[in-house]
């Protein structure tokens, strides 16, 4: 049996047939689809807020004056201690432009160091006030500087000479004794004891100034060590140079400052004890 033919249907009329239905074609949608997110809104509160000031606030600024400040400050500190009260947009816009500073003021109520000019002239008279007199510089020394400053050296050891033998007057037998007479035996003139490190010039200044520097007008006096002078006999036998003294002793020295009469005292070297 023939089949029949399949009857023709063109697109136009399914088309057709499907706008009666009401029927709309829809673009196939996907499983994932994409989340189209809004603008993030911003979680912050303002960095500043403007405040009236009821005082006037030390690095901030007077009172009545309006000024920018953190919402922290103003809402822990300011606002519940009556400092300061908020100042809204509205009240902005009327208020005078005088009032509303940009900042803060760092320096409202804190004290600035005067700025001092001084001439070349000043500084020269500044300094000559300062120093002291040689006359007034001597009086000082004089009264606290002690008698004898005493310094302690380690001794070197020097072998000790031996005493020399009698010797006899002649070869005649005394008559009496039946001896011949001797004579006595020389005197050995003791020798200086040498130390380790000589006590100098510098020494004995370092040891004033450490005694002056105790008052308040001492520590004002200048000494050099070209002041001091050693008044004894420079001579190496002695242990004494123009500078220094290199063997135990006293030793009497001049304080010698221009213009006046030399201070006069005693610097006693004394053997240091060492730990055997």
């Amino acid at each position: 049996m023939a089949s029949l033919p399949k009857p023709v249907v063109s697109s136009q009329c399914l088309g057709y047939l499907r706008r009666l239905a009401g029927i709309q074609s829809a673009k196939p949608t996907s499983v994932f689809r994409q989340q189209i997110r809004g603008k993030k809104k911003n979680a912050k509160g303002p960095h500043v807020v403007n405040v009236r000031l009821l005082e006037d606030i030390k690095g901030y600024g007077r009172k009545g004056s309006i000024i920018p400040v953190a919402p922290g400050r103003m809402r822990n500190i300011y606002y519940p201690q009556r400092k300061a009260e908020y100042v809204t947009k509205a009240q902005m816009r009327t208020t005078n432009p005088k009032e509303i500073l940009a900042e803060r003021d760092y320096s409202f109520g804190v004290p600035q160091p005067e700025a001092t000019f001084q001439s070349d002239d000043d500084k020269t008279v500044d300094v000559q006030v300062k120093l002291l007199t040689p006359k007034r510089a001597a009086e000082i020394i004089e009264a606290y500087i002690p008698p004898a400053l005493t310094f302690y050296r380690v001794p070197i050891a020097e072998p000790v000479p031996e005493p020399v033998p009698p010797e006899p007057i002649g070869n005649s037998i005394n008559a009496i004794g039946g001896e011949a007479p001797v004579r006595s035996s020389r005197v050995v003139k003791p020798s200086i004891t040498r130390i380790f490190g000589s006590v100098t010039t510098a020494d004995i200044v370092e040891s004033i100034k450490a005694v002056l520097a105790e008052s308040e007008d001492g520590a004002r006096v200048v000494l050099a060590p070209e002041d001091i002078r050693i008044d004894e006999k420079a001579s190496e036998d002695a242990g004494i140079e123009v500078d220094r003294l290199k063997a135990l002793g006293n030793y009497s020295i001049e304080v010698r400052l221009k213009g006046v009469d030399p201070v006069r005292r005693l610097v006693s070297v004394k053997e240091q004890e060492t730990d055997t």
